[in-house]
């Protein structure tokens, strides 16, 4: 576990260093709201895809600074139903990232920036049905690989942007269960069972994006789009997956 923290720390720690030397050192902040369909199967707790009668929320903090670094913060919140529409289960994660764009291109109104980000992640989900283990959690700090591309131009005589974003896990360290195995067991028992893994992109092939509209609307930036997440993992003979799409409402702080 040391090693493959000292391997994400490797990844992440020179883009820290090299932000601190940039020149421009201009803030810009926003917060967005989303709200969509959620669809959650994990088979520690359950075989079965909760989706009925199903909602996502999701609330964002992010900032970009010296044009290269780029920080963020959200939190999740998703109640679902299974198929038989008679238990519920309930979502809820945290997320704090931190990127730094290596490479940066511009070409007149178009530019795209690509580089590494840190994305650490504390969650779990919780089934009414369940009695011995209704709760799941889940915890990973990755090295991702995270992309944007944004489009300016100007309507109306105001100026818009298109605004793409890519992220993509690669590898790091996650927290699991084996299949069968108690919280009891581990934690009161000290039944280590190789609950600490080493996550990359085969056994957790996920993708998060979005697109956004930015314009101007009553002397304040807005932003519309949408907000699509698709995490997966198979870790200890458990398979995960929580779908999302959502539409994002937000503006400049």
């Amino acid at each position: 576990m040391i090693r493959l923290l000292c391997i994400i720390l490797t990844i992440i720690l020179p883009s820290c260093l090299m932000a601190q030397g940039d020149a421009e050192t201009k803030t810009a902040k926003r917060f967005l709201m989303g709200i969509g369909s959620a669809n959650v199967m994990d088979t520690y707790l359950s075989p079965y895809s909760y989706k009925h009668n199903d909602i996502r929320i999701d609330l964002i903090y992010e900032s970009s600074r010296f044009k290269k670094w780029y920080d963020g913060a959200g939190l999740h919140l998703a109640t679902m139903e299974n198929p038989a529409r008679n238990v519920r289960e309930y979502d809820i994660g945290l997320y704090v990232q931190s990127s730094y764009y290596l490479l940066q291109k511009s070409m007149g109104a178009f530019c795209v920036k690509a580089g590494p980000m840190g994305y650490l992640y504390v969650g779990g989900l919780y089934n009414e049905r369940n009695g011995n283990n209704p709760a799941q959690a889940r915890l990973s700090l990755m090295a991702d690989l995270a992309a944007v591309a944004t489009y300016d131009f100007s309507l109306w005589n105001k100026n818009f942007q298109l605004e793409y974003s890519l992220d993509i896990p690669f590898v790091g360290v996650a927290y699991s269960p084996q299949f069968g195995q108690s919280y009891y067991e581990q934690f009161m028992l000290s039944d280590y069972d190789h609950n600490c893994i080493f996550a990359h992109f085969v056994n957790t092939p996920s993708i998060r994006h979005r697109l956004l509209l930015n314009f101007p609307f009553f002397d304040k930036r807005w932003f519309v789009g949408y907000n699509g997440v698709m995490d997966q993992s198979k870790y200890n003979g458990l398979r995960y997956h929580s779908y999302s799409h959502q539409f994002i409402i937000g503006w400049k702080l």
